[in-house]
């Protein structure tokens, strides 16, 4: 429930990127490498359709376009891939730590669990944008409920 109250959207996100440096061919007849990146995005994905089929639904085109990016950058000619992803991945999570300190005032859910940290943050993120895009309005209140509910709570 104190997940709705971050302001720093999406850097977890960006965790995808360094999975596309570990490739395994599937076999000498496809010309397509598998990647983790590409099993790592349809765990996501099964596993947001299996918490909210919805909100996995709208995940999907987003998470797979994401890994079809991360699939492209890593197959271009370029120096410094490695830089740059190590660099997006230190900048993502310096982001997470100031926007966890700054703007909640406590510590981001890698310190509770690595697991909600990875896999379920993201998919709450997902539900903030489809609140703020007008969807799901009821659920939307019922977690303000609850969220306000709960820091009623905590300030007596």
């Amino acid at each position: 429930k104190q997940w709705y109250q971050r302001r720093v959207r999406g850097t977890g996100m960006a965790m995808l990127a360094p999975f596309h440096l570990t490739t395994v061919n599937l076999s000498p007849e496809f010309t397509t490498q598998l990647t983790v990146a590409h099993i790592a995005t349809a765990v996501y994905i099964l596993y947001y359709l299996y918490l909210h089929p919805a909100v996995g639904c709208i995940t999907l085109p987003i998470l797979a376009g994401m890994d079809y990016s991360a699939h492209v950058y890593w197959n271009t000619e370029l120096e410094n891939k490695w830089l740059v992803l190590v660099g997006i991945h230190v900048i993502s999570w310096i982001a997470q730590f100031i926007g966890h300190g700054k703007f909640e005032g406590r510590r981001p859910a890698l310190f509770d669990s690595l697991m909600q940290a990875v896999l379920t943050a993201p998919f709450f993120v997902f539900f903030e944008y489809c609140f703020f895009f007008g969807l799901f309005h009821d659920l939307h209140m019922e977690i303000q409920r609850e969220v306000y509910k709960e820091i009623n709570r905590k300030s007596l």
